[in-house]
């Protein structure tokens, strides 16, 4: 019989558990991260946030752009398969495109609040994802290092 834990099971936590072996403030951070990941994943198969399709204008074709390497992703990763271009780091690419779907999601909501939407931490951070993709079509890795069978 497995010993119960009575402390957090997050590293160097020493609070006491609450559910799942996490205290209660890493338990609803691990719920919220989910709860962010599902809204993703749903922006990604549906093309919309909160129930309204994203207007029109630049997150929408970045969201269009996105939804197309989600599907190709899906359809490799399901069927057991390495994409022809993304290869050994398909199963990678997913959680890079549910990286740039969190940020349209929040620069979405924001410019439905009246703010600024698109500011330039959210691109950067975008960027960084896309750029993953592009060195892959470029026959690179993701982090623009050649291919061990490209170094010849």
């Amino acid at each position: 019989m497995a010993k119960r834990r009575n402390k957090c099971a997050k590293l160097h936590c020493r609070e006491a558990t609450a559910i799942g072996g996490l205290c209660q403030k890493h338990h609803d951070e691990n719920e919220r991260k989910h709860h962010r990941y599902m809204e993703a994943a749903d922006v990604l198969h549906t093309g919309s946030v909160d129930g309204e399709y994203i207007r029109q204008g630049p997150l929408r074709d970045e969201l269009q752009k996105i939804q197309k390497w989600w599907r190709q992703v899906c359809g490799a990763v399901n069927a057991e398969r390495q994409h022809p271009v993304l290869k050994d780091e398909t199963e990678s690419a997913m959680s890079w495109c549910i990286g740039i779907a969190q940020e349209i999601i929040d620069a979405e909501r924001e410019l439905r609040a009246g703010g600024v939407g698109d500011d330039e931490m959210r691109q950067y951070r975008r960027r960084q994802l896309w750029e993953r993709f592009e060195n892959l079509e470029r026959g690179l890795m993701s982090n623009g290092v050649a291919r061990l069978e490209n170094r010849r």
